[in-house]
């Protein structure tokens, strides 16, 4: 995931379901008349903040900041998608919280990066200390997702095991949960969100290559696999994902392929 060329021209998935939640969701936003200030957390990067996110904002916001944990996407983003009004930085959303970024934000929004996040309370609390009074926040995350249970196969295959050991360290906190919709609005408001709505939506996304697949699986992937047995990782993980029946042929041709990715996105509103 430290890959951030890699990973902003495989991100295909990820930057349709935040262009589709904001298309549905932003009209939730109550903007100010002096300008906002907007953070964007898990922005890897920066594609999404920049050329997404910011086609929402109002004309005369005040300034938008992109934040992810890895030190080589800011830089990305920085080098690619930074301006007078638009900068990115290095924050853990599951650490301490520096003191400068308490209160200092109007709205929050986050696409497809809390999933990745065990302590879950620690980065919704600090997503609420990052909230002036009267702030709210957008997020969207993953619930089900397939690829969790290709890495949990994966893991219990002597081949991979001691490189996936930590592997429910990087499994959605929902992705067993029957009900992650009351999970989260109990959380939320216990730390003391109000207006607090979950949306469990079922989504589907068609790679149309294995090439394809194994490209998006490698932009993502948190594991720290020797790059001599990339090939391998991805070649076994496209055997699973056969065996699970998701590969299509089109029309018996072997040569063109569907590959359905059925998930639970989990879309999240809050006030503070």
């Amino acid at each position: 995931m430290n890959n951030a060329e890699l990973y902003q021209k495989s991100n295909t998935l990820q930057k349709r379901d935040a262009l589709q939640c904001l298309e549905e969701y932003v009209k939730k936003i109550k903007w100010k008349y002096d300008g906002d200030r907007v953070i964007d957390i898990g922005c890897g990067d920066g594609s999404v903040t920049s050329s997404i996110l910011k086609k929402f904002l109002p004309y005369n916001y005040k300034n938008l900041v992109g934040c992810d944990i890895s030190e080589k996407m800011v830089k990305y983003a920085i080098d690619h998608h930074a301006t007078d009004r638009t900068n990115f930085s290095v924050l853990d959303i599951e650490g301490i919280l520096p003191d400068e970024l308490r209160e200092n934000f109007d709205h929050a929004f986050s696409f497809y990066a809390l999933h990745w996040i065990k302590h879950q309370e620690a980065a919704f609390t600090n997503i609420y200390r990052l909230l002036a009074q009267g702030g709210d926040c957008l997020l969207i995350f993953l619930g089900h997702m397939p690829v969790f249970d290709v890495y949990r196969i994966l893991a219990r295959n002597s081949r991979w095991s001691y490189w996936l050991k930590d592997v429910n360290r990087f499994v959605s906190p929902y992705h067993d949960s029957q009900n992650p919709e009351k999970d989260i609005k109990r959380m939320m408001t216990t730390i003391g969100f109000t207006g607090v709505e979950v949306h469990c939506v079922e989504k589907s996304f068609i790679y149309t290559s294995v090439e394809a697949l194994k490209k998006a699986v490698n932009a993502v992937s948190p594991f720290k696999i020797p790059a001599e047995m990339q090939d391998g990782f991805l070649e076994d993980y496209v055997k699973i994902v056969r065996d699970m029946q998701l590969i299509d042929h089109v029309n018996n041709n072997i040569n063109h392929v569907n590959i359905r990715t059925n998930y639970n996105l989990l879309i999240v509103y809050g006030k503070k």
